[in-house]
């Protein structure tokens, strides 16, 4: 819904602070409004916190741009809740690029049983591409 907009961007901004080997952050949140536009974007609701997390999905693709979740709420399933609910919608295997420097992020991908692809479509630069079970 476009009215949870200020509070996805609200993660997506408290994320970005764990990542500073992204490019400005006012070039990513272009990308996200772009993406927020014209996929479809699941969010995670806590009902005392709000937005706690979001994943746009290209249910064609069966492809995840993006997956964030607010730093206080990692590691508390709400990841694997919202992939789980994008490969229903996307009725097939999801892929992912993940930040190469993101190690912690590719843990988990592995511990949920994600795998690297290795592939015609190569991922942006510095990034790897995650297949999901």
């Amino acid at each position: 819904m476009a009215s949870d907009d200020v509070q996805i961007e609200s993660v997506f901004r408290d994320c970005l602070a764990d990542f500073p080997w992204r490019r400005a952050h006012d070039v990513e949140l272009i990308r996200l409004h772009g993406l927020l536009a014209s996929n479809h974007c699941l969010v995670a609701h806590e009902a005392h916190a709000g937005i706690v997390g979001f994943l746009t999905l290209e249910r064609r693709k069966a492809y995840v741009p993006h997956l964030f979740v607010h730093r206080d709420w990692r590691f508390c399933g709400v990841a694997a809740g919202l992939l789980q609910v994008a490969r229903d919608m996307a009725r097939a295997p999801l892929l992912l690029d993940v930040d190469s420097q993101n190690e912690r992020a590719i843990a988990a991908y592995k511990a949920m049983g994600w795998s690297e692809k290795v592939g015609l479509l190569p991922p942006r630069e510095g990034q790897r591409r995650l297949s999901g079970p």
